[in-house]
């Protein structure tokens, strides 16, 4: 049975009238929209800011606090360093927030969002101090001050422009009085817990800047060269095992060899095998590890004759000959960090350098000799060839001249080494006396509490999740004082006599209160004197003469560590911390030791780490490279780069490079991102232009196109797709969903085939209403799915939305889809005749409107689609799919589902001067259904 086209059944009746003369422009509903196909340039910059400070976006957190009801969302800033412009750092991380925070209004949660700034330490003190290095505390901290607030306008003027959502009017900054209050009062908590104490130990500290560091304030140099040393020390006892008479050396190895004046005891292990090794050249006996022997004999170039070996437990009472100090007998003691896979197997020891040193003084009760100041110099007690000597530079070369022929060997060793983050020079290991948290009480409970705590991306969960409880394990102790100006003072009061030191709730109401009147200036500006006449409990026992104020502040790592017990509400615990990798060692660290020490619990259910910006090169972005990228120069242009706009760099952020642990910058990226924007805005554009007339009408799903019913069915697949992506901050994967999307579902097929409905149908005719339906679900579906990454592009669609019902496309309710949307016999249709279109287009091409298809198909699959579409429009349907003149359907039993089978022939019609669709019998004669909407024909119309 063949069925034919109804329009061409009754053409020849219809279709005679004349048009060669005729324009008929006017009668096609071309879409119509006041939104621009392309915004490029100034246009698109002046957009941005315009709605950067439009209401859509200043007003929308308050809105949210106010109208929404659903479970909130808490998600805690980790402030940025007020130090400098903002840079692509601060893009990645601001715009990963705001799309997490927008995303959740979407859904109907509350959000709660307080941005912050680390404002204190010393990077902002140097800047204080550029071009005026005599400034006393109270200048620097005026001055600080001032640069930190600068920087946070321009800072905060910045994100703004990015459309990052918060409570922008309540920013903390850890300089603010009620910040600072909050952190003395957790500093007290902490120390009635026995958590706090003072001690002598090494802590990396910065010769270029006299203060103590924290772990997150070093980078490493990979190829940091160093003098490694090997030295023989005389032993001045051996053990009753060693069968020999003669005199018997030590051998050490150090690549500090600064560190060897300080030298207070050499370790071995007990459970290895040492050796006594005769040198060949000059017939010294050596004692060193047995798995060494062979190493150390290349090095030195000499044959070493092993005479006896003994097990490491007999090396208990040896004693040696200082290497330095001749004068100095010292001791061998146990040590089960001394390993025998490199160097000699005997570890140079001294406790004021170096952490593993340290504990071994500890456990055998020695004191700590520290004979190196805070410049990074010897002192006079180190003797008067090296008094005043920079352990890195001279020291190290007057210490080789003192070991004179005890020096057998010298190299150069290319190693990683800690540098002071800010000033670019070496840091070192020195004991000093300083305040520390005690690390080791809270960090196996900080580990359990970590166990429970999401680490997302979920493709980085394992690694992540290692490195920091590695970071956590190795942490012996936390260093929380430095010697500077800018920052929270360390609230301790001293007695000059004994160093004793007081700190009692009378002493710390006290500070608080001076806080609130005015800041923590006080400490500085006001004497000893005047403090102590408002604090009760000392004014009357303690004569003031003999006290003093610490002159030490608080690391910078404690001050943000405590952010959220000044912060979070009624110090919930967040849904979200979202930093950067380093962080690891910082912030999320930080945290997680102060919360679980004062309340027994992380501060987070989950972090999310993102990577760091870097060069098309991959090269860490640095001013002296001259390759930073500044983000205000991809949104707004520069002299030879074109103005991406706020969008561009936002998808670039969220949807190309959240995942990696380093986010490549580079014009191909930034123009492939701009590309994939700007489908999306003409995609939806076209949506917007053709729902111009278009008012919500009932609409049965029964009566609807196989083709509407297919994006229906994509539409609601996608949502759920969107949902899964969204909820899991996989964006890389919801870019290449919806790009796929509206470029080929949407855009290549949908758009192609109701165009001639849209346009040529009559206003009102149900099958133009019925793809305006489906065209209103594309766009509140679609744009809902994006409108977190790109706010501005949706909020500027949302404005030409012929169904807008509010002023902002983020007070909008989720779309209703419903069940029949989802049907998988739609799906199995449209892929048969999808695949069927494949088949066509190899031998026509894409454009075939001139061709008439005549389809063989089985007579079930005929059945079916007859069912779901309706025999009338069925072939009428299955062109427009196509994109053919007309199709002629033939059942044929001798087939099965999965052939197919067809004729291509040239259509023996006429193009109508309307529509443009070969169904006009005579040239330049308007088709039926053309006529029909002209007025010669008058049919009843949809309302």
């Amino acid at each position: 049975m063949i069925i034919r086209n109804h329009v061409n059944k009754i053409c020849n009746t219809f279709c005679t009238k004349s048009s060669a003369e005729k324009s008929y422009s006017h009668t096609v509903l071309l879409p119509k929209t006041k939104l621009p196909l392309r915004l490029e340039g100034k246009k698109l910059v002046d957009r941005d800011k315009l709605l950067s400070s439009s209401p859509q976006f200043t007003e929308l957190y308050q809105w949210q606090r106010k109208h929404l009801e659903g479970n909130e969302f808490t998600l805690h800033d980790g402030p940025p360093y007020a130090n400098g412009v903002p840079h692509m750092g601060h893009a990645i991380n601001k715009i990963l927030k705001d799309v997490i925070l927008r995303h959740k209004i979407l859904q109907g949660n509350k959000v709660h969002y307080i941005p912050g700034w680390d404002c204190h330490g010393l990077p902002i003190e140097l800047k204080a101090t550029t071009n005026n290095k005599a400034l006393d505390s109270v200048k620097i901290r005026q001055k600080a001050r001032a640069f930190a607030s600068e920087t946070i306008v321009k800072q905060k003027e910045a994100f703004l422009s990015w459309g990052v959502t918060g409570d922008w009017d309540n920013a903390y900054a850890t300089y603010h009085p009620a910040y600072i209050k909050n952190q003395i009062q957790q500093f007290y908590k902490l120390f009635q817990k026995q958590l706090i104490y003072r001690d002598v130990k090494p802590v990396y500290w910065s010769p270029s800047t006299r203060t103590a560091l924290a772990e997150a304030e070093l980078e490493y140099n990979p190829v940091h060269k160093s003098k490694a040393v090997t030295v023989k020390v005389k032993l001045n006892s051996i053990p009753s095992v060693i069968n020999v008479q003669e005199p018997i050396y030590a051998l050490i190895w150090t690549t500090t060899p600064w560190t060897l004046p300080s030298n207070q005891v050499i370790c071995y292990n007990s459970n290895l095998s040492y050796s006594i090794v005769k040198n060949i050249k000059n017939n010294e006996l050596y004692i060193c590890a047995t798995n060494l022997i062979s190493e150390i004999s290349s090095k030195l170039g000499s044959d070493l004759r092993l005479i006896q070996s003994v097990d490491g437990a007999s090396l208990k009472d040896v004693t040696y000959v200082h290497p330095i100090y001749k004068n100095k007998i010292l001791c061998f003691l146990p040590a089960l960090h001394v390993i025998d896979l490199k160097g000699t197997g005997l570890v140079h020891t001294a406790p004021a350098h170096g952490p593993d040193d340290y504990l071994v003084a500890l456990e055998n009760n020695i004191d700590v000799l520290n004979i190196v100041n805070d410049a990074g110099e010897f002192t006079s007690e180190a003797g008067p060839d090296l008094n005043g000597a920079f352990v890195l530079t001279d020291g190290i070369e007057i210490v080789l001249k003192l070991l004179g022929n005890d020096l057998v060997h010298v190299e150069d060793y290319i190693h990683s080494y800690p540098y002071d983050w800010r000033t670019k020079k070496p840091v070192i290991l020195r004991a000093s006396k300083q305040w520390f948290i005690d690390t080791k009480s809270i960090k196996q409970k900080a580990l359990e509490l970590l166990e429970n705590v999401k680490i997302m991306p979920d493709t980085q969960n394992a690694v992540y999740r290692h490195h920091f409880k590695t970071q956590l394990q190795k942490r012996p102790y936390w260093c929380i004082s430095r010697q500077r100006s800018w920052g929270v003072p360390l609230p301790m009061f001293y007695l000059k006599d004994t160093d004793d030191y007081i700190i009692t709730e009378d002493t710390i109401n006290t500070i608080c209160k001076f806080i609130d009147k005015g800041g923590c200036d006080f400490w500085w500006n006001l004497s000893v004197k005047d403090i102590l006449k408002e604090i009760p409990s000392l004014k009357d026992h303690l004569n003031s003469d003999n006290i003093i104020k610490g002159e030490d502040i608080l690391d910078i790592w404690f001050d943000s560590g405590l952010s959220w017990s000044s912060v979070l509400p009624d110090k919930q615990v967040a849904d979200m911390y979202l930093e950067g990798v380093d962080q690891f060692t910082g912030w999320f660290q930080s945290s997680l030791l102060t919360s679980t020490a004062l309340r027994n619990k992380a501060p987070y259910k989950a972090i999310y780490i993102h990577g760091f910006a870097v060069d098309a090169d991959g090269k860490k972005m640095s001013k002296s490279l001259g390759n930073v990228v500044n983000p205000q120069d991809i949104i707004l242009g520069t002299k030879h780069n074109k103005a991406y706009g706020i969008d561009s760099l936002r998808w670039w952020v969220v949807c190309h490079e959240n995942q990696d642990s380093t986010a490549k910058v580079s014009t191909t990226a930034l123009q492939a991102c701009n590309d994939e924007v700007q489908k999306l805005r003409s995609v939806l554009r076209f949506a917007i232009a053709a729902l111009h007339d278009y008012r919500n009408v009932n609409i049965n799903y029964k009566d609807l196109k196989l083709i509407d019913k297919y994006m229906l069915h994509l539409l609601a697949c996608y949502q759920k797709e969107v949902q899964k992506y969204l909820e899991n901050y996989q964006y890389h994967k919801l870019k290449a969903l919806v790009i796929n999307l509206l470029t080929n579902s949407v855009s290549a097929l949908y758009y192609n085939s109701i165009k001639d409905r849209l346009y040529c149908d009559p206003e009102n005719s149900s099958n133009r209403k019925s793809a305006q339906y489906v065209l209103s679900a594309i766009f509140l579906i679609v744009a809902r799915s994006i409108a977190a990454i790109v706010p501005h592009l949706a909020e500027e669609l949302y404005a030409h939305f012929s169904l807008k019902e509010t002023d902002s496309f983020f007070k909008t309710t989720e779309p209703n889809i419903p069940q029949e949307w989802y049907s998988e016999d739609v799906l199995k249709m449209m892929n048969y005749i999808l695949d069927f279109k494949k088949h066509i287009n190899k031998l026509i091409g894409a454009v075939g409107m001139d061709k008439h298809i005549v389809m063989f198909m089985n007579k079930n699959q005929f059945k079916n689609l007859k069912e779901y579409v309706g025999e009338d429009s069925l072939s009428m349907d299955i062109a427009d799919i196509l994109q053919v003149a007309s199709v002629e359907i033939v059942e044929d039993e001798g087939i099965n589902t999965e052939e197919y089978k067809f004729n291509i022939i040239k259509s023996n019609r006429n193009i109508c001067p309307r529509c443009r669709k070969f169904l006009s019998n005579n040239m330049d004669t308007l088709c039926y259904r053309c006529n029909v909407v002209v007025g010669d024909i008058k049919v009843g119309a949809v309302n």
